[in-house]
């Protein structure tokens, strides 16, 4: 049975599904999947009139909404709306956030509430966790990118053996730079972005390091390395809250020329690029370098073509503007990059909310105050399932092949 709410704020319902860019539709659409999880689908006529005041919805309608709109159900009572806790920087975007996709900014919001709900999790059961990197920590000088990404790369044991042994297979060299940012005290959240704008994210929050990484990035694995390393470079060398990756060509008016420099530089050095070269027999500038050859020099090493490309521009060898104008006719065509294998249910949930959140949960899980409810919400799976997470996760933690 339902119960009919009449304190709502019809504003604030306005609001909450406009701050995200959803239309009346959308929100239909995304209402239907959610039966399936026992929640009350809307359809666009009942939101218009909630939203003009005529009508007021049932609880198990707001209960929809605050689904959709990834806030808490008291939002629609407020007079007005509350004051974000962490401000999302769209620094990248010439048109602002409402240039975003729906789905990109509920994707966003979903990582800053992640974030958050981790933080306060660890305040509220008064836990420690161990963070080895601190902002700030070298400054985003692009002069000094390729000195501290071989800093990085010896201190966290990216030897070129290491590299050689992985050049084969991008999903363990995935994996094993996501364990080793994990090692550093580093949250790192998979999620579903639209790569046309944005393939990732970085986060500090209350001294807590936070990265998402596109789970359907273009390039698989090698794409999504890319990114985390990139997102690495902004936790290090940033003191904003929060940083989008967004192309732009101001080059001096943000810290994405510094950050693809350093990635592409732990995961291609120019004397390594330069012996492949050598091997191909192609050590001359171009005018332009075809996708082909591209993949043939990137097809020993764990690395995507947005690497190769930055590296041949930074060292003459491509003109001016070459990765930019690549990047821009591969992210205008479909996804070309399969990724491999799809990972069984059991497994999506890990892999989406990464080790260091799930060991963060099996710390905790013994506390008196553990959130059960908070956890089920959390991971969009009922109360009694949340104990075979936390046998999945220990495991994985038993398993995992030492670095």
């Amino acid at each position: 049975m339902m119960t009919e709410t009449r304190w709502i704020n019809p504003s604030i319902l306005r609001w909450a599904r406009e701050r995200l860019g959803l239309s009346l539709e959308d929100v239909e659409e995304a209402s239907r999947p959610l039966r399936r999880r026992y929640y009350t689908p809307v359809t666009a006529e009942q939101l218009a009139r909630w939203e003009a005041g005529e009508e007021a919805p049932a609880l198990e309608h707001l209960e929809t909404l605050a689904e959709i709109y990834l806030c808490p159900v008291g939002w629609f009572f407020l007079d007005r709306p509350p004051e974000e806790r962490i401000v999302l920087s769209f620094r990248g975007l010439k048109k602002g956030p409402e240039a975003l996709s729906p789905k990109t900014r509920q994707a966003l919001e979903r990582f800053r509430d992640l974030a958050r709900w981790t933080a306060d999790l660890l305040k509220r059961l008064e836990l420690t966790w161990e963070v080895r990197i601190r902002p700030r920590e070298i400054s985003p000088d692009l002069s000094k990118a390729e000195a501290y990404a071989e800093d990085y790369r010896k201190r966290l044991g990216w030897t070129e053996e290491k590299q050689q042994e992985l050049g084969g297979d991008p999903r363990g060299a995935f994996s094993w730079w996501r364990r080793v940012l994990e090692d550093l005290g580093i949250f790192c959240f998979e999620l579903r972005l639209n790569p046309e704008e944005v393939r990732g994210a970085s986060l500090w929050l209350e001294g807590y390091p936070f990265i998402l990484v596109n789970r359907a990035d273009t390039e698989a694995d090698t794409g999504r390395l890319f990114t985390l390393l990139h997102e690495f470079a902004h936790l290090i060398s940033s003191n904003e809250g929060f940083i989008c990756d967004l192309h732009t060509d101001g080059q001096d008016r943000n810290p994405e020329p510094f950050a693809n420099r350093f990635a592409a530089q732990i995961l291609l050095p120019r004397e390594i690029l330069r012996r492949r070269l050598q091997e191909l027999g192609i050590t001359n500038p171009r005018k332009t370098w075809s996708d082909t050859q591209l993949d043939k020099i990137r097809s020993p090493f764990p690395v995507s073509r947005d690497v190769v490309a930055i590296r041949l521009e930074e060292m003459g060898l491509a003109p001016a503007g070459f990765y930019e104008e690549k990047r821009q006719r591969w992210q205008s065509r479909q996804p070309w990059g399969r990724g491999g294998r799809r990972p069984k249910q059991e497994e999506q949930k890990l892999q989406e909310m990464g080790r260091s959140f799930a060991r963060l949960l099996v710390r905790s899980a013994s506390h008196p105050a553990f959130p059960w409810i908070d956890v089920s919400d959390v991971l969009g799976m009922k109360v009694e399932r949340i104990q075979e997470f936390l046998r999945r996760a220990e495991e994985a933690e038993e398993t995992a092949p030492p670095r």
